[in-house]
């Protein structure tokens, strides 16, 4: 496997074992529930002083990827991936789309959502964002439905909530011995229902309310690090915006350590930005692509990368990436051969000026 590292190429432990996970906020709202459960014996000191995080991109479970789920097998989307999340601790992607059963889909071009008979599928990740444009796809009764099975699956969620606060609160994730992560969400594209006030939804992305949501995780004084996911740019194209880069700069200058971009559906360039690193776009990780669509919109929607990134107190972030792509004839994705991932590291390693 080709993979691409940036300061230093790293290994990790059984991924999930022992984590946590817990609002970062003080509300009294209910944190999403983990699977595997913690291990009930005591804990032991000296744990591990690292910790080791995959991140992708766009994950759309619908249309023809929800008939092979159905017709092959609940796990067949990720089934050949999975080689590229080892030495991960967690996986973390962008859940594009309600899992429900139930709701009215809004007034829009495209509507997604997953048959939660079929969520088991999902179960290789430890947390999704639901901050995008697709998370109350079949209104707030839809994403309450797709809250109440992330949860009855051991998944955690942010980015979008019941309330504005739970959309904005966060989660923090916590291994035994290791440095603990806050992860929080924002969405820019709209054609959302907005989290407001008391009024459920996705959380709206704007420097000044990402700038807030940080130093408040920051203040709390019991968070290591901080993840900011921005569902945010131009759809394919490689070419990062000016509101991305404020959004992630926004981010950055207020104390997050790691800003994840999705949205675009093809991949953009890592930038370090100060103490930050930023990774303006992963692309897609699952979607259904086929070979009309590789004719008319060309290889970048079915290049992607799986970002390990590994977090260490009094370090800087390392991060390996690596190279996938969504295969065009089983409509999922896998580890990419020599010559995709050269093509794929040369897009990931090329900063083009903003809009």
């Amino acid at each position: 496997m080709l993979a691409c590292v940036l300061l230093a190429c790293v290994g990790g432990s059984t991924r999930g074992a022992g984590i946590t996970v817990a609002l970062a906020t003080d509300t009294p709202t209910p944190a999403p529930t983990l699977s595997p459960t913690p291990p009930e014996e005591p804990e032991t000191p000296g744990g591990p002083e690292r910790i080791t995080v995959a991140f992708v991109g766009d994950l759309m479970f619908q249309r023809e990827v929800e008939q092979a789920m159905v017709e092959i097998d609940v796990g067949y989307p990720l089934e050949r991936a999975l080689e590229l999340f080892e030495g991960a601790d967690l996986v973390v992607g962008n859940l594009e789309g309600a899992v429900t059963d139930v709701g009215v889909p809004l007034v829009k071009q495209y509507q997604f959502a997953l048959d939660p008979a079929l969520a088991g599928g999902l179960t290789p990740f430890w947390a999704v964002s639901l901050s995008n444009n697709h998370a109350t796809d079949y209104g707030l009764t839809g994403l309450e439905r797709t809250l109440e099975t992330l949860d009855e699956h051991g998944i955690a969620w942010f980015g979008a909530g019941r309330t504005e606060a739970e959309a904005r609160a966060g989660i923090v994730g916590r291994l035994p011995g290791a440095p603990t992560i806050a992860y929080l969400g924002y969405d820019d594209i709209g054609e959302v229902i907005w989290a407001s006030g008391e009024t459920g939804g996705v959380a709206r992305a704007s420097a000044p309310a990402i700038a807030e949501d940080v130093a408040r995780v920051r203040a709390a004084g019991d968070v290591d690090f901080v993840v900011v996911t921005l569902h945010a740019g131009t759809e394919y194209t490689h070419r990062v915006t000016a509101r991305q880069r404020e959004l992630a700069y926004a981010a950055v200058d207020a104390g997050a350590d790691l800003v994840v971009g999705t949205h675009p559906h093809v991949l953009q360039h890592v930038e370090r930005y100060e103490d930050g690193l930023i990774l303006y776009s992963l692309g897609n990780f699952v979607f259904d692509l086929d070979e009309d669509d590789l004719v008319t919109l060309g290889e970048g929607p079915f290049q992607s990368v799986v970002a390990l990134v590994t977090f260490e107190a009094g370090q800087p972030l390392a991060l390996e990436l690596r190279p996938a792509r969504i295969d065009v004839y089983e409509n999922r994705p896998r580890p990419a051969t020599a010559e995709e991932a050269e093509a794929i590291l040369a897009l990931l390693g090329h900063a083009e000026a903003g809009n």
